[in-house]
């Protein structure tokens, strides 16, 4: 056996998958009960998202769903190679332990891949952008062209607390004071008069609020903005309510233009454009609750227009795209209604489907190995049948 084989070998132990099975398993547990406190999305985020969980602010990290799920992969990678007996009467398990593998993979592809958010259109309309659910973004937009907008956008990977960040695009730069995922706007207590506050800073600060129960964090960024005018540089606030929306900033760069900042949900550009023809609502009788919802919609991709119904279980997939009918708003001042698709992209939406073939392959292949063998022993197996009555035994005296 070479080095490498030696020293990796070890990872191969039956004794690592079962008990990251066990920790997995109370994560799990864990996991759904926290949801009824802390919300859908943060409970995912700490329990099954992220690679190590401090629970209860204590001084130690435990490993968490991504880590371990990861330990497992490494632990049948580990079993494939360097443990496997690659011959016909173990076919049967190897690919088990192969469809294992790539259900796997494909949670690793979700995890990375997957974009979640909604498209709402009125009647009438078209519309081919969609918002994250979970995500925020920090917009700035350049109005100065008359013919259309110019938009630089921040994720929210750049709001760690003292990162530094700009673009070519832009003409200053914004330097991260504070960052909460879920707060609100209360009256500045201390500092008022400090001349590095700006506009909605000088009277507000934020207050960090734990998760919110129903994921409707209100996300807010406290940035110090420099690169423009001395009487503009300083401390700014933004904030964003899924209830209520956000407000836009106006500054003034280097340059002369003015410039348009807002937190708002991150968004995205389908390949497709989709014009919502008409938006049907059936009632419950008696009632104002929706029994059944539906939209008609043409889909232009490309040159071609396609006139396509979404409604219950029947989505519109395309690209990888899926569009699920989820939701409507009422009918505002002028009778129009306008209709929620969920939007939904996972490159690995498809390996759930292939693990699961491969696994019923696998345990298939292994069951027409061991009948045979069953049969064999069931045949040479003696027969039990009734006793021979034995003769007394004779003791002379």
């Amino acid at each position: 056996m070479n080095p490498i084989a030696k020293t990796l070998r070890p990872l191969a132990s039956a004794a690592i998958f079962y008990y990251t099975t066990l920790w997995l398993v109370s994560l799990v547990v864990v996991g759904t009960i926290a949801q009824k406190y802390f919300g859908l999305q943060a409970s995912l985020e700490k329990y099954f998202s992220a690679w190590f969980i401090q629970p209860m602010e204590m001084p130690i990290w435990l490993p968490s769903g991504r880590f371990t799920m990861a330990l497992i992969l490494v632990n049948l990678t580990a079993k494939m190679l360097f443990s496997t007996k690659w011959k016909w009467k173990m076919a049967g398990i190897n690919i088990t332990h192969l469809g294992v593998m790539i259900l796997m993979i494909g949670g690793v592809m979700t995890a990375y891949t997957t974009i979640e958010g909604n498209l709402a259109i009125q009647e009438g309309k078209s519309s081919s952008v969609f918002k994250d659910f979970h995500q925020l973004e920090l917009a700035v937009t350049d109005h100065s062209d008359p013919e259309f907008d110019h938009v630089t956008t921040f994720s929210e990977g750049f709001f760690t607390e003292g990162n530094t960040f700009s673009d070519s695009k832009v003409p200053f730069t914004f330097k991260v004071q504070k960052h909460h995922k879920n707060c609100e706007p209360v009256e500045r207590t201390q500092g008022k008069q400090s001349p590095r506050l700006k506009q909605h800073a000088t009277r507000y600060q934020f207050e960090a609020l734990p998760p919110d129960k129903q994921d409707q964090n209100a996300g807010g960024i406290e940035v110090e903005i420099t690169g423009v005018p001395a009487e503009a540089e300083g401390i700014y606030l933004f904030y964003f309510d899924p209830r209520r929306g956000g407000i836009a900033t106006t500054i003034q760069g280097n340059d002369g233009k003015d410039y348009s900042i807002q937190l708002r949900p991150r968004q995205y550009e389908l390949p497709f454009s989709v014009h919502l023809k008409d938006f049907e609502k059936l009632d419950h009788a008696g009632t104002m609750m929706a029994r059944a919802y539906s939209s008609k919609v043409t889909v232009t991709d490309g040159d071609s227009k396609d006139d396509i119904k979404i409604y219950m279980n029947h989505p519109l997939r395309r690209h990888g795209y899926t569009l699920y009918q989820a939701s409507f708003i009422q009918p505002n001042q002028s009778g129009i209604e306008t209709s929620v698709f969920q939007v939904v992209y996972n490159k690995g939406r498809y390996m759930p489907y292939i693990a699961i073939a491969v696994i019923t392959l696998g345990l298939l292949v292994h069951l027409c190995i061991q009948i045979p063998k069953l049969l064999s022993a069931s045949a040479q197996k003696p027969t039990i049948g009734p006793k021979e009555p034995t003769k007394p035994t004779e003791h002379s005296i």
